[in-house]
């Protein structure tokens, strides 16, 4: 039979390799235990509570964030909780159809990614100097 006590939770401590500011690899281990990387497992850094995954983030203070769109690790002094690039979102609700049946639609979102200065397309005029439209 069991004894007594064999379905209580033990104590365990979750633990995550890192490696370029990015979390490759996560092990649970008893909370007694050492870290379970082995003796040379480069960066490593303890996210018990904080339901971290592979491919998430780190800061250099070990906090996690999802990647949200980020292409590089997080840089020095800025903390994993600031808000990642700003996602659009699309008008919807009653005050949507009343401006899009009157024939009012926004133009331009400042906050929104493709508008940001250093992503704006170049316009590319052909020899006879309208707009270039590649082929999808």
């Amino acid at each position: 039979m069991f004894a007594v006590d064999s379905n209580r939770p033990r104590p365990s401590r979750i633990w995550a390799q890192v490696k370029d500011g990015v979390i490759v690899a996560i092990r649970s281990v008893l909370a007694r235990e050492t870290q379970p990387f082995g003796p040379e497992p480069g960066r490593v850094v303890e996210v018990t509570g904080t339901d971290a995954q592979v491919g998430y983030m780190v800061d250099r203070m070990g906090n996690v964030t999802p990647r949200e769109r980020r292409t590089r690790p997080i840089p020095d002094g800025q903390p994993a909780y600031l808000e990642g690039p700003p996602v659009p979102a699309p008008m919807s609700g009653p005050l949507s159809v009343a401006l899009t049946s009157a024939g009012i639609v926004p133009t331009k979102d400042p906050d929104h990614i493709a508008n940001w200065p250093q992503n704006k397309a170049k316009k590319q005029e052909d020899a006879n100097g309208s707009p270039d439209q590649p082929q999808a």
